[in-house]
Formats: structure tokens, C-alpha cells, sequence
């Protein structure tokens, strides 16, 4: 089967053709800031197994030949990434309307790696079901490529991350499909019968995606309530949280649901962690940053560090803890201040941590603007474990792994229950405590 879905949802003189504003210096100047304020202020400078410099000369004329600042960008976010880290990355000017229309925009599919796989996971637009694309298929091929040579050409050297499985969660996400705007792309998919055919779908702008809530509490038999967490970011984080513990403290047991919960702050994550314990727990080690002082530079002596105790959370006052029998669900999308809610929560001691491990990145960055108008965040801090394990390149790891398989993770999608392994696997620990 071969079909081309067109949506005419934009004006027909999109989309805006690439443009090159930056001037040679500025493209120099740009790559220069990058490597300076990596330099000074990456926290985990000193563990690069290759030489900073000579990468940033060779970058040089790399950048200068660049066609486009659309070009020139993609440059500077393949020169970070190759930090490995997944608060150090480059973005791209959010207000360039050829930028936007010649990256940004992707085929209406929502897909991820499952089991070795790329699954589409939701399909965005209703004509493209009725042409047999639907959720559960595996894409094979891309342009004609196979999927995991197009991914790992294509897509990965650009993306900024910690661990092999937060790389793969966004590069077999929708970013690699994304392209020119109103360009088609050829997929090759296989069905559940082993059934191969091919497909050309435009890449287009209009796209249904879910609604999410920061909070979604629920109750299931045997009085177990499940608490997801969207993020840990918003304004009114406190106040939402305080609406529902009223119904939380009226369960048997909780099942709190952080996968694919993409962080925020800290301090949100804190605030729920004081409420599951009498006693006080500390939610890092020592967090650490580098110092740079010339006087020390110029005795060829190390660099020295700023340190500060770890920070020890108090139990919530004046309220009712929740002392009963609680479980974490945690999956690669788990990341930054939701996996520092997993250090505190394990050095809680308050139950199992169940599913795969989280994406392994978190930091407080800091941000630098660029010429042309993107950006730069750079990791500036340290964080591990209380007793000084790390886990930052490596993930938090489950007490319980659970892998979903295509069914399991699609489970919800299709019934909207959540029916996935890490969930049932809770709920059977959680009924025996």
C-alpha cells in the first residue's frame, strides 16, 4: 500500500525557505562561546576522554561552510552532545519561522523503541488509520533505510543525553521523523501478521496530542491508590498535591507513577517525600561545583570545588504522614528532578522501586545566550547518591526491573487502563505487604 496524506492547514507560501543571517564572525563567535563556557563551567569537564580543544579547531571550519544558520545550529548541538550529558545541550531560536518550518514539524505519529523496536505508539491524524496506520506497528525502515542505521546516523549525534537509554527514548521518539514541513517521508512497517507494506506521509503542523494533568489520582481494589506525576515544574505544584492527600491518606496502600515524568524542581519533589515519613532523610550527597581561580591555575595545583552538606528534608508539619506500604514506578523517562525524588525516596527506605532505569541526568544548568538567537545550558553541579554512589551516565536502577513489551505499554492507550508490567508488578509486591 503507498499513500501521501497532504493537511492544508497553513498558507500556501510555507514553508519559509532557509535563511543565512549569521556573518562568518558570529558563527565563529557562536562556537566559541560554547567551547569557552564549557570550559569554565561543565561540571564534569575534567571526565572527558577527549580533547576538548582540538575538537573545537576542527569544529571551526565545519561551522564556516554551513549553508544556513538551520545548519549552523544542528553544528553546535552535534559539538555539545558529543559532552554526553544531558543538561548540556544547544537550542534552537524558538522565533525563526524557517527554522521552525524546515526542523520542528514531523509526520503525524507518535512512536518509541520497545524491546529493540520502533513502535508507533499513537496515530495523530484520523486519515491515517483508515490507511491501515495504526498503534502497535513497527516502523523498519526509513527513506528506505533501516531504522536503527537512519536513527543512528541520522538523529543521534545530535542529542544531548546522559545514557544510552535517554538517548534512545528521544531519538526513536517523533524526532525522527521530523523534517521540512509539508515534505513526505517513506516508512516501512510490518503489522502483528508479519505483513510488510510501505507508506509516504507528509510531514505536516496539525496534530492531536493528549491532554495531561499534573496529578492523577485514582483508587483500585483492595484499597490501593495510584498517584501519577506529570512533572515536578509547575507554579501551583504545592496546592494541587495538598487537594488530593486527603484521599491519598484514606488508602491501604500507594502506588506513586513517575514514568516518563520529565522533572521540574527539586524542591515540589521534596515537598511530596516529606509527606511519607516520620523521620528526617537526606535527598543528595554533597553537591558539588567547580571553582575556577587563576592563582591556583597558574601553580598548576587542581581545581578546586564548592561543596555544600547534604540536604536533610524534614517530615511535613502539622499534618498526617502516610505510613503505609508505598511502591515507585520509574521508566528512561523519568529524569532530572524526578529522579532526585527516587534518591530520596530510596534513602527512605519506604519500598520498592520498580521498572527500568530512569534517564540519568540532572544538574542545574546554566544558560547562555547565542548569536541569532538560541541558547546554550551547561551542567554546572554534582549530585549523587547520600553515601556518594553515582548514578548521573548511569540511571537510577530499580529495585524490581520490569520491561514492558508492545502490549503491555500500549495497554492503556487502547482501554485506558493501565494494565502495563511495572504496574502489576506493583500492585502483586504492594497486596503481599
Amino acid at each position: 500500500m503507498c499513500s501521501i496524506f497532504a493537511y492544508c492547514s497553513y498558507g500556501q507560501t510555507r514553508p519559509y525557505p532557509l535563511e543565512s543571517r549569521l556573518s562568518d564572525a558570529e558563527k565563529v563567535f557562536g562556537l566559541s562561546k560554547c567551547w569557552s563556557e564549557v570550559k569554565y563551567n561543565f561540571v564534569y569537564f575534567d571526565r572527558l576522554t577527549f580533547d576538548w580543544d582540538s575538537l573545537y579547531q576542527a569544529t571551526i571550519p565545519i561551522v564556516l561552510t554551513t549553508k544556513n544558520d538551520l545548519e549552523y545550529y544542528l553544528e553546535l548541538q552535534r559539538f555539545v552532545a558529543t559532552l554526553q550529558d544531558g543538561h548540556t545541550s544547544v537550542s534552537m531560536p524558538s522565533d525563526r519561522a524557517d527554522i521552525v518550518d524546515n526542523y520542528r514539524f514531523s509526520v503525524p505519529i507518535n512512536t518509541r523503541l520497545i524491546d529493540g523496536k520502533m513502535i508507533v505508539t499513537e496515530v495523530l491524524n484520523d486519515e491515517l488509520e483508515s490507511q491501515g496506520i495504526k498503534r502497535g506497528l513497527e516502523i523498519l525502515k526509513i527513506n528506505g533505510i533501516d531504522v536503527h542505521e537512519y536513527v543512528s546516523t541520522n538523529i543521534k549525534p545530535f542529542i544531548a543525553a546522559s545514557t544510552e537509554q535517554s538517548i534512545n527514548l528521544v531519538a526513536y521518539d517523533r524526532r525522527a521523523l521530523n523534517g521540512r514541513l509539508w515534505d513526505t517521508m517513506r516508512l516501512t512497517f510490518k503489522d502483528d501478521s508479519n505483513r510488510v507494506f510501505e507508506s509516504t506521509v507528509r510531514i505536516q503542523g496539525h496534530e492531536k496530542n493528549p491532554i495531561t494533568t499534573l496529578f492523577d489520582f485514582s483508587v483500585l481494589e483492595n484499597n490501593i491508590g495510584v498517584l501519577k506525576i506529570d512533572n515536578f515544574w509547575q507554579r501551583d505544584f504545592t496546592a494541587q498535591f495538598n487537594t488530593i492527600y486527603e484521599k491519598i491518606l484514606a488508602t491501604d496502600a500507594l502506588i506513586i507513577d513517575i514514568r516518563g515524568n520529565g522533572g521540574g524542581n527539586s524542591g515540589n519533589a521534596d515537598y511530596i517525600l516529606s509527606h511519607l515519613t516520620n523521620e528526617t532523610f537526606q535527598v543528595y550527597h554533597h553537591l558539588s561545583s567547580p571553582k575556577y581561580i587563576p592563582a591556583i591555575a597558574s601553580w598548576n595545583q587542581p581545581r578546586e570545588w564548592y561543596i555544600r552538606d547534604p540536604l536533610t528534608i524534614q517530615p511535613i508539619a502539622n499534618k498526617p504522614i502516610y505510613n503505609k506500604p508505598i511502591a515507585l514506578l520509574i521508566d528512561e523517562g523519568t529524569f532530572s528532578a524526578a529522579e532526585n525524588f527516587c534518591v530520596g525516596f530510596r534513602n527512605m527506605k519506604r519500598g520498592n522501586i520498580i521498572g527500568t532505569a530512569s534517564g540519568g541526568s540532572t544538574g542545574n544548568p546554566i544558560f547562555f545566550s547565542l548569536p541569532g538567537g538560541g541558547g546554550i545550558r551547561i551542567c554546572t553541579l554534582k549530585e549523587t547518591y547520600p553515601d556518594g554512589t553515582e548514578w548521573i551516565g548511569i540511571g537510577i536502577l530499580p529495585d524490581i526491573e520490569v520491561k514492558e513489551t508492545v502490549s503491555s505499554f500500549l495497554s492503556k492507550l487502547e482501554t485506558g487502563i493501565d494494565n502495563s508490567n511495572a504496574k502489576r508488578k506493583a500492585i502483586e509486591i504492594i497486596k503481599k505487604k
